[in-house]
């Protein structure tokens, strides 16, 4: 079998995080191991691409530049660790990421001889694959009359956060040789941001159409290319039109890559909170599903979770910040994804119509809520990791930090989904999950989404076989997105580590820890948001203490 790339997020279009041609399996990982730890001049901050024998990889700072203010692409030997292409880009830092990141935070696509990016600058980059040399650039933040890019999404100025490109890019294409290249940008913080999808010609990145995710008029689909009259100067060249007036409803940007089906020319963007923010239900296509025509931009459905599928009622800032995954299921085409919510997802891929969901976070076996589950406090509530009551929770409105932020894998041939729980793990509040009751990773029966993998009687239930490492250290979330390799689902954690499980029991066969975590509110900060799979080789970067603030190391099977 021929080994597949994983030349974009997640692997392919429909983001299934399936592996083909590989050798990886649970008999053969005694001989997996690390084969290079790459010095690399920043932190990680995504999933790598790994093309024709090469990583392709960006960072969130370069450490190169004054003030590690811009961003460095490289590309590196698979099977060497050298780095054969560099690509820098400094910027002013008023025009980063208001985390203060200056790079980019997506995985690149791979495709027909380029490399496609979007960065925290708000600008969407295109290089020669063979050399590393700029292509072109498009301003998405900024009108750009070359081409064709009539926006300026602006909203308020510092310290409010711009507009900037988190959305890793997918391609369409019906003859490999020309297509439309994907990808969201927006700010979902910032009150006077809008959130937008564009479509590029993946040649020559003249934009083709656009779609604005923020609603004009309510019950009523927006149309493609009609844009707020303030975000346009004068009359917008064609196809492009202004509308009435702006929507009221700002946000509701798409911050995770955009799923594609061929099978019905269909894109699925997966939208985030709005601008003024609440509970569910929320106004426009916030906190949803958006379903869109990937020829011309046409609205085909939207999905907005029901208010009864967040852990409380009180859950607001609930994102879709994974991005959906595609999949078939008894011969229809479906499409599942989770919510930070803590809600996921199966819908009916032509109809969005909800065919089942289930909490990922755990409940006692009776079905009450657990209090020390997606916590809530009041504003002025400092403490760290604070024990409430459910009753104070369920009347404080607070943003889920335990829900899901991950893209799901599919492993087809046990008809089972794998999915990480938790979010970051720096707020006061709680760090990453509850990790006494809470797994870090889901596997999940792909109809009934029951749990797949042996459980305990306790209360709650807990998986047998995964412990250790789950349930073990304070706070270690799955605030990444796992890899389907034959009967072994490798996935990454905020501790900072990489693991690989059994795919049948969920034991643990391998693991390895990149690094420390850099302190902070609490339970320090740190990402690692999951692997890369080609063939035989698995590639992980993260954000860590030290080494400049980054790692990137390559394993494989050892001969």
């Amino acid at each position: 079998m021929t080994p597949s790339n994983w030349w974009m997020f997640h692997g392919n279009t429909e983001h299934s995080g399936l592996v083909q041609g590989s050798r990886i399996r649970r008999d053969t990982i005694d001989r997996f191991g690390l084969l290079h730890d790459i010095p690399i001049p920043g932190p990680v901050l995504s999933v790598p691409a790994v093309v024709d024998g090469h990583v392709y990889v960006g960072l969130a700072n370069n450490h190169d530049l004054p003030g590690a203010n811009g961003g460095k692409f490289l590309k590196i030997d698979l099977r060497t660790g050298a780095t054969v292409a560099e690509f820098e880009w400094p910027i002013d830092p008023r025009e980063g990421d208001s985390h203060g990141f200056m790079g980019m935070g997506c995985t690149p696509a791979v495709w027909n001889g380029g490399v496609y990016f979007s960065a925290f600058n708000g600008k969407f980059y295109c290089l020669n694959q063979t050399d590393l040399g700029l292509r072109w650039v498009v301003d998405l933040r900024h009108a750009d009359p070359a081409f064709n890019q009539p926006v300026s999404n602006l909203g308020e100025p510092l310290p409010n956060p711009p507009a900037a490109g988190w959305s890793s890019p997918v391609i369409a294409s019906s003859d490999g040789n020309n297509g439309l290249v994907f990808v969201g940008m927006g700010e979902g913080e910032n009150p006077g941001c809008f959130g937008f999808v564009y479509a590029l010609d993946a040649l020559t990145g003249q934009v083709q159409w656009i779609h604005c995710t923020c609603q004009f008029e309510e019950g009523v689909a927006n149309a493609p290319n009609v844009l707020p009259p303030s975000v346009v100067t004068g009359t917008p060249p064609a196809p492009f039109s202004v509308g009435p007036r702006d929507p009221v409803i700002r946000g509701a940007s798409v911050w995770s890559s955009i799923a594609y089906d061929a099978r019905l020319d269909r894109l699925y963007c997966a939208t985030g909170n709005p601008v003024p923010d609440g509970p569910l239900p929320t106004k426009g296509f916030s906190n949803g599903i958006l379903a869109l025509d990937a020829s011309s931009g046409e609205f085909r459905g939207f999905f907005q979770p029901p208010p009864d599928s967040s852990y409380r009622a009180t859950d607001v800032d609930v994102d879709f910040g994974g991005s959906p995954t595609l999949y078939t299921l008894n011969g229809r085409r479906v499409v599942a994804a989770g919510c930070k919510n803590g809600g996921f997802f199966v819908l009916d891929a032509a109809t969005l119509e909800l065919l089942n969901w289930r909490q990922l976070l755990p409940y006692y076996n009776d079905g009450r809520q657990i209090p020390s589950v997606d916590p809530h406090v009041g504003p002025n509530d400092q403490r760290m990791d604070p024990f409430v009551p459910n009753r104070m929770s369920d009347d404080i409105d607070q943003e889920n930090y335990s829900g899901t932020y991950s893209t799901a894998a599919v492993h087809v041939g046990l008809g089972r989904l794998f999915v990480g729980v938790g979010g970051n793990n720096y707020h006061n509040v709680q760090a990453g999950i509850d990790y006494a009751t809470t797994p870090f990773l889901r596997a999940l029966d792909w109809q009934s989404l029951a749990d797949a993998w042996p459980m305990d009687d306790g209360d709650p239930r807990r998986y047998r076989e995964a412990q250790p490492p789950m349930y073990r250290t304070p706070g270690e979330s799955g605030l990444s997105s796992p890899a389907v390799v034959n009967d072994v689902v490798f996935c990454s954690t905020s501790k900072i580590a990489v693991y690989a499980f059994d795919a049948y029991s969920g034991r643990m066969l391998w693991q390895d820890d990149l690094g420390e975590q850099t302190g902070g509110m609490n339970g320090g900060y740190g990402y690692c948001l999951g692997p890369a799979v080609s063939g035989d080789y698995v590639v992980a970067g993260a954000l860590v203490f030290g080494r400049r603030g980054g790692v990137l190391r390559i394993y494989g099977l050892r001969e």
